[in-house]
């Protein structure tokens, strides 16, 4: 009797629903899980005549099953998930066993045991609800956006279609890879370390950036890059999320360019130079007539240049060249004791494209930051080649070099900004040269369509 009294007490306080029904389902026994669970305590069940525990089984709507089962009292072995009513009424889901047996236990032979459920399963919709909104927002950003997932080191570990569209790698070029294999080069180093100090700490980063295709093509596309923390708080992958601002950036840099092509336009036309280019003629209308005559062609030239060619994108290289050398022409005959200027030209570039009004400036660049002040006699020689099909020029002065301060004038890095933007593999370099002077380099390939 004493290990029954201590087997009951076990029964009685089990985190379990533990109870017994007679043939009328009627409980007999009912522990403390049940009377937690369900409200109603084990003396107001047996106080109460009329109590059955199919009272306590949830009504279901017509046509529904009620999810009550008479075989509940059959001794085989089965598993059921009832809706019961509490007393306070509300619903309850239980997992329901029987462990009926033809030995009585406690003088009963209908036993059942049962785990509230409730929760657990409002837990598993709430889960399945969130899984389905989470689902479509991965629909929807991936049908309007480029996404890719980074581990800590920057290493792509899933791209979406998007990515493989726009860049033109495939998934498995891209899986395993960093983002170097898109990197454009138009960004300073700084840009990117910043960025990565910024993800680093657990901050989002927000910017547009230029990327480069696998066909060579340019795009921009505006990122914002959230880390991905693990329970330390500490970054251990990246979601980036792209939208494609090409058009855009385009418009804008055209735009850009536009403006600052007027502005040189409107340079080139200073009264300046030409009340000074005709005082130069003026005076050798009597000493060398032909001279004067040479003269009035380059500069007629020069300006007719200005108007029919230089508000367009691309010229052909030729005639770029041909209003470069007349500028230089026209800058030797005002200054023709003090400037040597020489020009040679290697190559068939009838098939080359420049932006107008890229070399021309340059040689402005040279004698005002090289020459204009030097002493003696000044030199300035531009030279263009084609090396393995890539156009090369160098405009070369023999002045006093470059200092810090105007190593990146205004016109050199107009002038770098454009042939980016309209010729690919393109470069612009000033640096000096060993024998003295500065030296400037650029260097491009075939233009963008």
């Amino acid at each position: 009797m004493e290990s029954e009294a201590r087997m009951k007490k076990v029964l009685d306080n089990m985190p379990i629903l533990f109870f017994s029904l007679d043939e009328n389902f009627k409980p007999l026994s009912w522990n403390y899980e049940c009377e937690r669970v369900l409200g109603f305590s084990l003396e107001e069940i047996l106080n109460d005549k009329n109590f059955s525990f199919k009272n306590l089984i949830q009504v279901k709507g017509e046509g529904e099953s009620s999810g009550f089962n008479p075989e509940l009292l059959n001794s085989e072995f089965k598993n059921w998930e009832l809706d019961l009513i509490s007393k306070e009424g509300k619903s309850k889901l239980v997992s329901l066993s029987n462990i009926s047996s033809e030995f009585p236990l406690f003088g009963s032979t209908n036993w059942f045991v049962g785990v509230d459920i409730t929760r657990t399963k409002e837990i598993e919709r709430e889960l399945t609800s969130s899984l389905k909104e989470l689902s479509d927002f991965q629909t929807a950003l991936n049908a309007v956006s480029i996404v890719a997932i980074t581990d800590r080191a920057g290493t792509i570990i899933y791209v979406n279609q998007n990515f493989c569209d726009i860049s033109g790698y495939s998934r498995d070029e891209l899986l395993g890879h960093n983002h170097r294999i898109i990197n454009s080069g138009y960004h300073p180093k700084e840009f990117f370390v910043d960025l990565w100090k910024t993800i680093a700490k657990g901050k989002i980063w927000k910017g547009e950036i230029k990327n480069k295709a696998k066909d060579g093509r340019y795009y921009w596309v505006d990122t914002t890059i959230s880390p991905i923390l693990d329970d330390n708080g500490k970054p251990y992958q990246y979601l980036a999320i792209r939208n494609d601002i090409t058009e855009r950036k385009e418009t804008e840099e055209k735009a850009r360019h536009a403006e600052n092509n007027l502005k040189i336009l409107q340079d080139r036309m200073s009264p300046h130079f030409l009340f000074n280019t005709l005082s130069i003629i003026h005076s050798y209308l009597q000493t060398n007539p032909g001279l004067a005559d040479s003269a009035i062609l380059m500069l007629a030239d020069n300006y007719r240049f200005l108007m029919d060619q230089a508000n367009q994108q691309l010229v052909p290289f030729d005639i770029e060249w041909e209003f470069m050398e007349n500028y230089l022409q026209l800058l030797k005959l005002r200054f023709s004791d003090f400037l040597e200027v020489e020009s040679e030209k290697l190559g068939n570039f009838k098939q080359c494209q420049i932006p107008p009004l890229t070399l021309q400036p340059l040689v402005e660049n040279s004698y005002i930051h090289g020459l204009r002040d030097r002493k003696g006699k000044g030199k300035i020689s531009v030279k263009a080649s084609i090396q393995d099909g890539k156009t090369l020029v160098t405009i070369r002065d023999n002045g006093k070099g470059l200092s810090d301060a105007n190593i990146h004038s205004r016109s050199i890095a107009n002038i770098s900004e454009r042939l980016k933007f309209y010729l690919y593999d393109s470069e612009v370099k000033i640096e000096n040269h060993p024998e003295g002077g500065a030296i400037v380099t650029i260097g491009f390939k075939s233009a963008k369509n």
